[in-house]
């Protein structure tokens, strides 16, 4: 008898007890109402259960009420959902269904759209800033491209602000917490001229100490630290019913020390490969350095030179313009965007003066798009017409210190101490005060048209088309220089110690040339849906949906021997789904089960020297989603989301190769592959040509940093303490699956499953309209880890970047 494995029994246990709630008798009707939620999926306020598409739906109230204050703890409520970051605090990613943009590069497309009141944000990492003052978050998961600005192929992401009101509301909002926390946010309305000029003004600052140390320097518990202010100001004209117009000014800033990393593990042993004790982990504290030994990977700590500097400007100005003529509506959005950033990282991962990274990048976009929409009684359609263009400009340094020959040396397996250290080294490709410095600028422009319409062919079925084609042109620079050019961006020669470290530890860090490249596409995507309202409160829907991601330039360093531009990216998806409601037991749920093809995936992946996008060929997203909700009573609300999402690339014959499980068993990596000069492969036929190949076959692999399920489940449980007095509790559980932490899913870097629980406790106090809560996150204080990293010219060593410990605070909240 085939058994449910016990990872799966909580999913099965929740699914058993929100159906079978349907099953109840009539009475729970008396005790709970539900209410219904509004969500802009189809740029009209629709009820989320009339929405053809996959949703999860969050109100401001509902991110208050689970302390949701950033992107990163959005996650954890929003199963298929991942935000990560690396390095720094600017290199953060978003992927949904498992499909994502990862990878350190410049000018890399997203592939989930990122919408701040309808304004596009090109920069994933500008989102990572409170949220504060919002109204609503809607997760979109699928392609996005047929009602939206810019074509995403794997979801996108809605937030949309509180807007200014002529009632003169507002709010104050205090955190305090462990580690030093203090949060303060507020807003304000006002009206300046009754029902036609009415102003908002939102502000925030967050402010804490770190949770990781470098315990090789002075600076203890400074990293992962939060330092972050900004503003928003709107203002909103109606000079009459059928015209508004709302300006919106935004400015945010962070200055923080970001990212803490762990070693997951470390080489201080031999090498099975060669025999040879001589890694770096091995002999590190020999010549002044601090070993951290992989045992201590949840102790929060790190060892380098410094600590990292992660900083960053977000501002812009939006205005929107809605016009109603007669039976239609003419909304017309313009908007112009700045983004800035700068970090800095020891690159070599440990306290010896070797590597030393520094990137300094600037962003700017424009956009403008304008739609006409139209609501009758059984025709609904939106078509409108979208331009963007953005200007980034990087500048990026890769410093040499006094150790880096010796940082070299290990890799290749000479010893200092050996007769052909002199001879190979010796002063000759490395000197302390080296550096390589790359330029790169990119010209962005792109437009779109896009439509789609709704058309109820009886009063139960409805037909659903849209359809978007779009111009992208991109024109990359970029130059290339060392210090053995004397450091000026003339780009070309590599005769200078750079070309030497070409020709012998990091060969693959060195691009052929500068770059000067342009890339015109064009491609036309849609959508068809069919809707059955089978009752009231059952409709059953099914979609078939085409998205698209623009190719792009590699502006990193890479081997010559791989292409230094990539493709676009397309995908095919399918989609069921069921949006159910059982008002006489108090019950929501909601079911969609997908399939996705994406074809020439864009993979990002850093392989101990160079990040790199190439086509990964296939890749295929499947799963399912569920959301539930059931008000039990009046005063008790039960909710569970769940995904299942088995994502892989079924052909990807240039991805990276296994690290750490050759160097600790000295068996080859299986998919290992000769890179030949052309470009192409073949799979290695000798065990040495395996140790040294640069890909490896990964098809079939999953992908990296996607779970293959995740469980949430909460209960809310609410007390009248008195006639003016409420009390509130709020448990969350939240199961995540084992996951894949490095892109070449070497068998080390599997991470089991993990959980986490959130409390809250809350008092409403009616008389003077204000809110007290005491609240814990991951309140059992559990331990895993983000995306692992192979260390730079160290094999056999694995870092991988620390998640949130356990926090607590209290917050008061008063409403004017």
């Amino acid at each position: 008898m085939n058994k449910i494995p016990f990872k799966h029994t909580r999913f099965f246990v929740a699914v058993a007890g929100v159906v079978g709630a349907s099953m109840l008798p009539n009475y729970a009707a008396a005790q709970g109402m539900l209410e219904e939620v509004i969500v802009t999926a189809q740029k009209r306020a629709q009820s989320l259960q009339d929405v053809p598409i996959s949703v999860q739906a969050f109100t401001g109230e509902k991110l208050a009420e689970s302390g949701i204050k950033d992107v990163f703890d959005l996650q954890t409520n929003a199963p298929g959902l991942t935000v990560d970051q690396n390095q720094n605090a600017t290199t953060s990613n978003f992927s949904i269904r498992g499909i994502g943009t990862g990878g350190n590069n410049f000018g890399f497309e997203s592939a989930v759209g990122l919408y701040v009141d309808g304004v596009y944000r090109s920069r994933q990492s500008s989102m990572i800033n409170q949220l504060v003052d919002i109204q609503s978050v809607d997760i979109l998961r699928g392609p996005q491209g047929t009602l939206f600005g810019r074509n995403t192929l794997a979801g996108a992401i809605q937030f949309t602000t509180v807007k200014p009101d002529h009632e003169n509301t507002g709010f104050v909002e205090v955190t305090a917490g462990n580690y030093d926390l203090l949060n303060i946010s507020g807003a304000a309305s006002f009206s300046a001229i009754d029902d036609v000029l009415a102003f908002r003004v939102t502000g925030f600052s967050s402010q804490r100490d770190g949770t990781f140390d470098n315990i090789a320097g002075d600076s203890s518990g400074t990293i992962n630290d939060r330092d972050r202010f900004g503003f928003r100001a709107q203002a909103l004209w109606t000079p009459t019913d059928d015209l508004s117009v709302l300006v919106i000014a935004d400015y945010a800033e962070l200055d923080e020390v970001c990212c803490g990393f762990s070693i997951l593990y470390d080489n201080n042993r031999v090498d099975q490969r060669t025999g040879i004790l001589g890694s770096s982990d091995s002999v590190i504290e020999d010549f002044g350095g601090t070993f951290v030994s992989e045992s201590r990977l949840f102790d929060d700590i790190q060892a380098t030179n410094f600590d990292p500097e992660s900083s960053s400007e977000d501002s812009g100005i939006s205005v929107q313009v809605d016009w109603d003529v007669q039976d239609f509506t003419i909304t017309s959005i313009t908007s112009y965007r700045e983004f800035e950033s700068f970090d800095r990282i020891d690159a070599d991962f440990s306290d010896l003066d070797a590597l030393t990274d520094q990137n300094d990048a600037e962003q700017d976009q424009f956009s403008q798009e304008i739609r006409l929409s139209f609501i009758g009684e059984k025709l609904n359609y939106v078509f409108g017409a979208n331009y963007f263009e953005q200007t980034l400009n990087s500048e990026s340094t890769l410093f040499f210190g006094e150790d880096t020959e010796l940082i070299a040396a290990f890799s290749n397996g000479i010893l200092p101490d050996s007769p052909l250290y002199p001879i190979v080294f010796g002063g000759k490709f490395f000197p302390s005060d080296g550096f390589a410095r790359d330029f790169n600028e990119q010209e962005h422009e792109s437009w779109a048209v896009f439509g789609q319409f709704d058309y109820a062919l009886t009063e139960t079925l409805t037909f659903t088309a849209g359809l978007r084609y779009s111009e992208e042109e991109k024109e990359l620079t970029a130059l290339y220089t060392d210090s053995g050019d004397e450091g000026h961006p003339t780009g070309g020669s590599y005769d200078g110690f750079l070309g030497a470290f070409a020709a012998t530890a990091r060969r693959d860090n060195i691009p052929n040339a500068n770059e000067d490249g342009k890339i015109s596409e064009d491609q036309t995507t849609g959508t068809v849906k069919l809707s059955w309202f089978m009752t009231n409160d059952i409709m059953l829907y099914g979609s078939y949906a085409t998205g698209y991601k623009a190719g792009g330039t590699n502006t990193d360093r890479i081997n010559i021997a791989f292409d230094q531009t990539f493709d676009a990216e397309t995908t095919e998806s399918y989609e069921i789904g069921m949006k159910a409601e059982f008002p006489d037991q108090g019950l929501r749920l909601n079911i969609a089960v997908y399939s996705s093809t994406i074809d020439d995936q864009q993979v990002g992946s850093f392989n101990g020297t160079d990040f790199n996008v190439q086509n990964a060929a296939v890749a295929e997203s499947k799963g399912i989603e569920i959301d539930a909700l059931w008000q039990a009573t009046d005063t008790t609300t039960v909710t569970m989301a769940y995904s299942y999402v088995d994502a892989t690339r079924d052909e990807f014959e240039k991805g990276n190769c296994w690290d750490a499980s050759p160097f600790r068993t000295g068996l080859a990596d299986p998919g290992a592959r000769v890179l030949l000069e052309d470009g192409s492969t073949r799979a290695a036929e000798t065990q040495q040509e395996a140790y040294d190949a640069v890909v490896c076959d990964r098809s079939g692999s999953r992908l990296s940093i996607n779970p293959e399920d995740k469980l949430i489940v909460g209960v809310r449980q609410e007390y009248a303490l008195s006639d003016s007095m409420l009390g509130y509790g709020l448990f969350e559980y939240s199961y995540t699956g084992d996951m894949e932490l490095l892109p070449s899913t070497d068998p080390l870097g599997l991470q089991d499953s993990y959980y986490t629980m959130n409390l809250r406790l809350g008092l409403l106090l009616e008389d003077y309209d204000a809110e007290i809560t005491f609240w814990g996150r991951n309140i059992t204080d559990e331990d895993w880890v983000g995306i692992a990293f192979t260390a730079p010219l160290q094999d056999g060593k694995i870092g991988a970047y620390g998640r949130e410990p356990r926090t607590y605070g209290v917050t008061l909240n008063k409403k004017f």
